[in-house]
């Protein structure tokens, strides 16, 4: 009877599906039918790569399986099964798609892996065609451009919560062992836990919304509407880290910045900005520079107390030497300078009131000071960043209204992102493999493309974001 229930159900259901497909037609598939022509959007380079891969014809065209993939995000359906399923149910939705008879599962798959850089060719594709849509729908947003981090989960079994669990019971059968009220059982599980996921290893342990998890990292690049411009998938080694979890995102989000900019400007070196905006993981000597100077962007990220050391502060003589912090007659001693991949120079200094020495071949610090600002046996070290006035220097002062009404616009990016995450049904999601993650997500980049061209010729400006009024 359970059994028989159940069918009954999901007949049901997929009645109520039909019923939803004829009902929204004339709103969704008419919309599509009129204003977008998804052939005129592929790249031609995608063309070539789709019907020469194999040497022969295809059995489906390529138009029909990018078309079948941005249903699925439209109506956020998780599993490509389910997909087939609607499918194989709906005539509609076939004459949608162009399909004579509906893909098995394995060539839906096989194109998300086999095709991730065209599908990567066709999102800038339409970067480019809505970069003017977004200037006429509001100048001034358009002008600001926005970045955040985040992760994409894979299904990995590392990810489900009674892997963590079985690792922290026996921590803590450990620290009953050994009696120690100090013992913290919870930093034990987290330095056991594998550092990659064993299905696939690409997938990395990553910190990120303030636990740990097995995520696909990456870049998302917004305009002040919300609207995403780019998205770079970076790998970043765990391991290699000794440091607290919210240091390591914070190294993560300044190292990769640049990189992530200078590929976006690479592929669109026609754009220019007039603002960035970013939280405090991108504050970073660097960043400064290469917004600023640059790219003639003006920072808009706030001071990150992680940056700033409790120690006193050193003064600057009018040589823009840094002196002690008890007594400004005292210059400290240029002590070389410091380089370091991926960084800019930096510029040492050591206390004066400390010397440098070889020691059986070894340096050593003595220090003689009665008063010393710091713990460190070998006094206070200064390591002046050579573009240090473009952190400091704010061009529009961090305390000022305009500052703090600018940097409200930053959450709009982590909306997007959020939106594209429900687009994936990234819970229900089934993905382990790492490339068939980025297609999935460039496709989801793709829908809200696609949803903004027919937002705007509709004259539905007012929403750039409301992907789902088109199916509402």
């Amino acid at each position: 009877m359970k059994a028989l229930k159940n069918q009954l159900s999901f007949s049901n259901f997929t009645d109520e599906f039909d019923k939803l497909i004829e009902k929204d037609k004339p709103k969704l598939i008419k919309l599509f039918e009129e204003f977008i022509n998804i052939s005129e959007l592929i790249p031609q380079s995608f063309y070539d790569s789709y019907y020469s891969k194999m040497g022969r014809s295809r059995d489906y065209h390529l138009s029909s399986m990018i078309s079948a993939l941005i249903l699925q995000k439209l109506f956020s359906i998780p599993e490509t099964t389910l997909l087939i399923t609607f499918l194989e149910f709906s005539e509609e939705l076939r004459d949608f798609c162009g399909f004579n008879n509906v893909p098995h599962e394995s060539q839906f798959s096989r194109f998300k892996t086999n095709f991730y850089t065209e599908i990567n060719q066709m999102f800038h594709k339409l970067v480019d065609i809505t970069e003017p849509i977004c200037e006429k729908i509001n100048s001034e947003l358009s002008n600001i451009l926005i970045s955040d981090t985040t992760g994409f989960e894979a299904y990995v079994k590392e990810n489900n919560p009674k892997f963590f669990e079985s690792i922290l019971r026996a921590a803590k059968q450990y620290a009953k062992q050994n009696d120690d009220d100090n013992f913290n059982p919870h930093n034990l599980a987290y330095s056991q836990m594998p550092k990659k996921a064993s299905s696939n290893p690409d997938i990395k342990l990553t910190y990120l919304n303030g636990h740990f998890g097995y995520y696909q990292k990456s870049n998302i690049v917004t305009n002040g509407l919300g609207i995403v411009r780019h998205i770079d998938f970076y790998d970043f080694n765990l391991e290699e880290d000794s440091e607290s979890p919210s240091k390591i995102k914070d190294k993560y989000d300044s190292k990769t910045l640049i990189s992530v900019l200078k590929n976006y400007f690479t592929l669109h070196p026609n754009f220019t900005y007039k603002y960035f905006l970013g939280d405090s993981g991108f504050d970073a000597y660097d960043n400064y520079k290469y917004l600023y100077a640059d790219k003639h962007m003006i920072p808009i990220i706030p001071i990150n107390p992680r940056n700033t050391s409790n120690l006193p502060k050193p003064g600057f003589n009018e040589y823009g030497i840094p002196t002690c912090p008890y007594n400004s007659s005292l210059e400290m001693k240029f002590d070389g300078i410091t380089r370091e991949k991926g960084r800019a120079d930096r510029i040492k200094y050591l206390c004066p009131k400390s010397k440098k020495t070889k020691i059986n071949g070894k340096t050593e610090y003595i220090l003689n000071c009665d008063n010393p600002c710091t713990d460190s046996k070998c006094g206070r070290i200064i390591q002046v960043g050579v573009n240090k006035n473009y952190r400091l220097n704010s061009v529009i002062p961090r305390d000022s209204e305009k500052w703090k009404s600018l940097y409200k616009i930053r959450t709009v990016c982590e909306r997007a992102i959020a939106q594209l995450k429900s687009l994936m049904c990234l819970k229900a999601s089934k993905l382990r493999n790492s490339t068939s993650i980025k297609s999935d997500v460039l496709l989801a980049g793709i829908t809200q493309l696609i949803a903004l061209i027919i937002l705007y010729k509709s004259n539905q400006v007012k929403r750039p974001r409301a992907i789902k009024s088109l199916v509402a």
